[in-house]
């Protein structure tokens, strides 16, 4: 089963990303292209001719042509004295993880093929991409640290307070395993714990013990939809995240 996708980094664009590959003729001037480079801040382009991908021209194959000439008069010299021919092609639907040996040694892969080049894909947008994926795991992660955090600094008797809290549910809920220790605790637990311990923790939890339920219910939520659904990042709600992990956060970060 495929993870992510070219077309998946492709399509995760910005306002500046352009919605066609931006690429220079086999005719077009070194300087042409320097400057399209500069204008867009890339490092390559697909270089045409006929509708058809001849190679691609680079900031590396430029240096190396200007650095082995006197006079290399790039406003007169093509690209194709420049051009690299052997740009690696690969499909759409093609594994991000599966290009990570091709990405350590070339910064870029061009997507479709020669006669219908779909962009280009540079290991920088992989790395970018996965960022973007894997923030609200970290920010999770980092809620959790902060709840445990919290209640290790409460609590003296932890051990026994954790037994107790789940003793009831325990004793009338057969198929429920209560947890030993915070490490085993579920978001729900978290909750529970912290709603029925409340008058030991930081006030402010039970001033604001509706926000705090929901907060820990909503990256719950979150939490879910990133373990069971494949590429769920794009669609969870960020800022009630970053609400919770500041809230959270803030907290423990006080005692």
């Amino acid at each position: 089963m495929k993870f992510f996708t070219a077309d998946d980094v492709l399509s995760h664009s910005t306002a500046s990303t352009p919605d066609e590959p931006v690429t220079v003729d086999l005719d077009d001037s070194i300087q042409d292209a320097l400057e399209i480079m500069l204008e867009n801040d890339f490092d390559q382009l697909p270089v045409m001719n006929d509708n058809r991908v001849e190679g691609t021209v680079t900031y590396t194959s430029i240096a190396k042509f200007v650095k082995s000439m006197d006079d290399p008069q790039v406003e007169e010299t093509t690209v194709k004295i420049a051009l690299n021919t052997n740009a690696e092609f690969v499909d759409l639907d093609h594994d991000i993880f599966e290009l990570f040996e091709t990405l350590a040694e070339d910064d870029y892969v061009l997507l479709g093929d020669r006669d219908n080049l779909e962009g280009i894909l540079t290991r920088y947008d992989v790395f970018y991409f996965l960022e973007h994926q894997v923030q609200p795991f970290l920010k999770i992660g980092e809620i959790e640290n902060a709840l445990r955090h919290l209640f290790r600094e409460s609590f003296d008797d932890l051990d026994q307070r954790i037994e107790e809290t789940f003793a009831d549910r325990a004793e009338h809920d057969d198929g429920y395993e209560p947890p030993e220790k915070l490490e085993d605790f579920s978001f729900d637990e978290y909750r529970m714990f912290m709603m029925q311990n409340r008058d030991q923790l930081p006030r402010r939890i039970s001033q604001e013990r509706e926000m705090v339920e929901d907060l820990l219910e909503d990256t719950r939520d979150i939490r879910n939809a990133l373990l069971h659904f494949r590429a769920e990042a794009d669609e969870v709600d960020r800022d009630e995240l970053d609400m919770a992990h500041s809230y959270f956060t803030g907290i423990a970060n006080s005692i």
